[in-house]
């Protein structure tokens, strides 16, 4: 792997060439298979390097196949964090159920930190991939050979495949497809979710969730890492200036002020600065992942959403969808974009159903109704973790 600021190149005569838009883990697991098919491949990153932090990931299902396939599911291992018990507590505190964490060497699924997985997969990279950070794409030109990239910079090259991995906001995505509201279905949802650097408020190992008519909260709890979660459901769109944290905060002191158990100590850490995250909850909807020599991989294509507690394994897996789907049509690209469509759709579609019903009707519940049958159902072991059924292809 090469981490550089330089212009993009070529790779040569006669080179297949791939740019991959966005750093991510979508981004870097699709570099890998790209470089295991012998593309000479460039990654362009707006940030200035990769981008770790935030909240852990959950590493579970197909993905544990395709990092198997990687030669990292041992490094994963080694890096997982120890199982977490989950309690499900009322506004009070009492306990509505709190099931015995899943764990030990058998163990379905992992979780781990973003940091941590991020720098597997760009170590895990076969052979030279240029990585240029602090670059975006500003315009997309395709003709019968290749795309004509334009870069933030000013510099263009040309190259045979181009892959958007750049998330929910994807910019490929509305150079490609226009109009961006046309795919971002809301799910009636916001979340606000802000991490600390320190272990407060909720054990390590452990995460605490209240939930109430409209309304949740969560703490996560890290060895020196506290994950701070708010969630409230809405009729409609709220009008907001993204840009406008003070805005943001006084949205969360609307629905969250007054309240007892640890919320006036949570909002009183989202109070300290600007450093958290607001947004709408939504997913993205497409009709086609794929235009031309141009092909959208993880939340850029098909973000699931937080409530599905997904999106890193479904980033994983899909960039595996579309290698494998690439080495059935290694001369045929239009027909590999429709195999990895193909195969991969109803997977993320029956994820994308589960998030936007049962997920949010389990941790959001719309009334104090719907509440009592989610509490009722929890202690009778009817809602357990959701499997999605394996994709095809």
């Amino acid at each position: 792997m090469s981490i550089s600021n330089a212009a993009a190149t070529s790779g040569g005569s006669g080179t297949r060439t791939a740019l991959v838009s966005g750093a991510s883990f979508a981004g870097l697991a699709m570099a890998f298979w790209l470089r295991h098919l012998g593309y000479a491949v460039t990654v362009v990153e707006v940030a200035q390097g990769l981008r770790g932090g935030g909240t852990p990931v959950d590493i579970s299902g197909e993905s544990l196949s395709f990092l198997t396939r990687m030669g990292l599911l041992d490094a994963i291992r080694a890096k997982a964090l120890p199982p977490r018990r989950h309690e499900f507590l009322r506004i009070d505190g009492s306990i509505v159920v709190a099931p015995e964490p899943d764990g030990g060497d058998d163990a379905q699924d992992y979780e781990v930190h973003r940091s941590d997985l991020l720098k597997l997969l760009a170590d895990a990279l076969d052979g030279p991939v240029d990585i240029l950070f602090e670059r975006s794409i500003t315009n997309l030109k395709e003709d019968a050979d290749a795309v004509l990239v334009t870069f933030s910079d000013g510099t263009s090259q040309r190259y045979t495949l181009v892959f958007g991995c750049d998330g929910n906001r994807s910019n490929t995505r509305k150079l490609v497809f226009g109009d961006d509201a046309r795919f971002n279905h809301f799910m009636g949802a916001y979340i606000c979710s802000k991490v600390l650097n320190e272990t407060i408020l909720v054990e390590p190992h452990k995460t605490e969730v209240v939930s109430m008519a409209g309304r949740m909260m969560m703490l996560n709890g890290y060895v020196g890492q506290t994950d701070i979660v708010f969630n409230f459901r809405t009729a409609g769109e709220i009008a907001y200036d993204h840009r406008d944290k003070p805005a943001q905060r006084r949205l969360i002191h609307e629905d969250f002020d007054g309240l007892p158990w640890k919320v006036q100590d949570m909002l009183a850490k989202i109070d300290e600065d600007d450093d958290f995250y607001f947004d709408r909850m939504t997913q993205i909807r497409m009709p086609t992942w794929s235009r031309g020599r141009v092909a959208l991989v993880g939340d850029a294509g098909y973000c699931v959403s937080p409530l599905a507690g997904f999106g890193g394994s479904i980033a994983i897996i899909g960039a595996g969808h579309l290698g494998d789907a690439l080495a059935r049509h290694p001369n045929d690209h239009e027909a590999a974009f429709r195999d990895y469509e193909r195969g991969l759709r109803p997977f993320v579609e029956e994820v994308q159903k589960h998030a936007a019903t049962a997920g949010v009707q389990m941790l959001i519940p719309a009334s104090d109704a719907e509440l009592a049958e989610r509490d009722q159902q929890m202690v009778a072991g009817q809602l357990g973790p959701f499997e999605a059924p394996a994709a095809q292809g």
